[in-house]
C-alpha cells in the first residue's frame, strides 16, 4: 500500500515504475542491470539514464533528492539528463521513450488506484 503522504515511499514507487517501464523497454536487462549498470555495458548506462530521465522530468522530482537519494554526482545526472534530451531528437528515440513514459505513468496510475480502493 502506497502511503501519499511518505515522500520516500513515493520516490520509491515512481523509481520502481520508472525501472520497469525502462526494462520492459530494454527486455534484454533486468532490472538490477539498469539501477547499477555493469562496466562497459553502454546499453545498461543509457537504460539508467532514461530512468533518472523520467524521475526528473517526467515524475518532477527535483535533481537535488535524485542526486541524494541515488549516491549520483550532480555531473552523472546532469550528463544523464543532457543524454537524452539529446537523443530525444531522433524521432525513433522519441518514440519509444513515449512508449516508456507511458508505460510508467500506467504503473504509477495502477498503484495509485489500488491505494485508493483499500
Amino acid at each position: 500500500m502506497l502511503n501519499r503522504f511518505d515522500q520516500k515511499a513515493l520516490y520509491e514507487a515512481c523509481m520502481h515504475v520508472c525501472t520497469i517501464a525502462v526494462r520492459d523497454g530494454f527486455p534484454h536487462l533486468s532490472a538490477a542491470d539498469i539501477l547499477d549498470p555493469p562496466h562497459q555495458w553502454f546499453d545498461a548506462a543509457l537504460a539508467r539514464q532514461i530512468v533518472m530521465h523520467l524521475m526528473i522530468r517526467e515524475c518532477g522530482w527535483p535533481k537535488r533528492r535524485v542526486v541524494e537519494v541515488e549516491e549520483r554526482s550532480r555531473e552523472a545526472i546532469n550528463r544523464a539528463l543532457r543524454t537524452v534530451d539529446a537523443r530525444m531528437k531522433h524521432p525513433r528515440f522519441a518514440n519509444h521513450y513515449q512508449t516508456i513514459k507511458t508505460q510508467a505513468r500506467s504503473l504509477l496510475t495502477m498503484i495509485a488506484s489500488e491505494e485508493e480502493a483499500a
